[in-house]
């Protein structure tokens, strides 16, 4: 039995405290513990965030209007895709103030533990371009 909305092509899989995001990071495959912890570190300096795991974007995007903005708020405008693969493509589901952050490289071979931290792809980082999403989001509702 469904219960996160798999089916669907994405769902919330950790919702903002207090159930308003600020910022949404949206997890393209198995990346949702990077950006499960990026939203502990946001959430921890008060910035209410949300996680979407988005298994199949081209579903998701099939789904009736009043789902997809259910999981993707239009009033949300910072967004952080999430991906160990390429970014291209994500730049759509992060929307005008958002970022994709991906490795972007091929060739390199290592545990992915390795690869992950020396290639920037940590929730560090990806918290800290949640912040940079935040603010371009905030400068453009001015």
């Amino acid at each position: 039995m469904e219960t996160r909305g798999e089916s669907r092509g994405g769902y919330v899989l950790a919702e903002a405290v207090g159930g308003v995001p600020e910022v949404i990071l949206v997890a393209t495959g198995g990346e949702g513990p990077v950006a499960l912890r990026a939203r502990e570190i946001l959430e921890a300096d008060a910035i209410a965030t949300r996680v979407v795991a988005m298994p199949c974007a081209e579903r998701f995007e099939s789904q009736p209007a009043d789902y997809r903005d259910a999981v993707l708020p239009r009033g949300v405008g910072a967004r952080v895709s999430v991906g160990a693969g390429s970014s291209l493509g994500w730049h759509a589901l992060a929307d005008e103030a958002g970022v994709a952050v991906g490795l972007d490289r091929s060739g390199l071979s290592a545990p992915y533990r390795t690869l992950f931290e020396q290639l920037g792809f940590t929730p560090e980082r990806v918290a800290a371009q949640a912040r940079r999403s935040l603010a371009k989001a905030r400068e453009r509702a001015a």
